[in-house]
């Protein structure tokens, strides 16, 4: 439970990080850097769930 917390937690973060760092500075560029943090945080955090559950039960 923790572990796989810390890690949505670092991943999130980072993927917001990335996307804030490299958008245009406008309403526009801010808006779809949102967008694609949202999308790929989603992803991200259902495909790490999901490697992060095999592991610990493989254990």
């Amino acid at each position: 439970g923790v572990i796989k917390s810390i890690v949505f937690g670092f991943t999130v973060t980072f993927i917001a990080l990335l996307q804030g760092y490299g958008c245009k500075p406008t309403p526009e560029g801010v808006s779809a850097a949102t967008t694609r943090t949202v999308v790929m945080a989603s992803l991200a955090v259902l495909a790490l769930d999901f490697v992060l559950t095999a592991m610990m039960f493989s254990i």
